[in-house]
């Protein structure tokens, strides 16, 4: 099974109780989307990513670094609630977002996270605490 991964954006409920979602496709996954899903009205399965893999997801999780985990984060408007919460400022832009992450660990660009050692294990920290929010959150 293939599977293209998305963040979601919005959502709405329409007057007849159906949801509408808006998914962002990273321009990465476009050639894979477009192969995917060819026309509009087609059935689809959607389920959450963890980005705390389990182990038996290790395999799959193993190839996404801290550079794309931190680049999803940031496009993330759930992440930067939690972010506020944590640092006391909310970014309000995917930009605003990567400035501060960066900023907080100390690096220059998101892909430094994949090679400094300190900045990995903070950024790890970060998510485990991020994914318990969420969850939190979500009760």
């Amino acid at each position: 099974m293939t599977a293209v991964s998305g963040t979601r954006r919005t959502m709405k409920e329409l007057v007849d109780g159906t949801i509408r979602v808006q998914i962002d496709i990273d321009p990465m996954y476009r050639a894979q989307f477009l192969k995917l899903f060819p026309s509009i009205d087609m059935p689809i399965a959607l389920a959450p990513l963890m980005i705390e893999p389990t182990p038996e997801a290790k395999p799959a999780f193993a190839q996404v670094s801290h550079k794309q985990v931190a680049a999803m984060l940031c496009k993330d408007s759930e992440f930067w609630e939690f972010w506020g919460e944590q640092k006391g400022a909310s970014p309000e832009t995917e930009d605003d977002a990567a400035i501060s992450l960066r900023d907080w660990l100390g690096v220059k660009s998101r892909a430094d996270i994949d090679t400094n050692a300190q900045a990995a294990e903070k950024f790890t920290r970060l998510v485990k605490d991020f994914e318990a929010w969420r969850k939190w959150a979500a009760d």
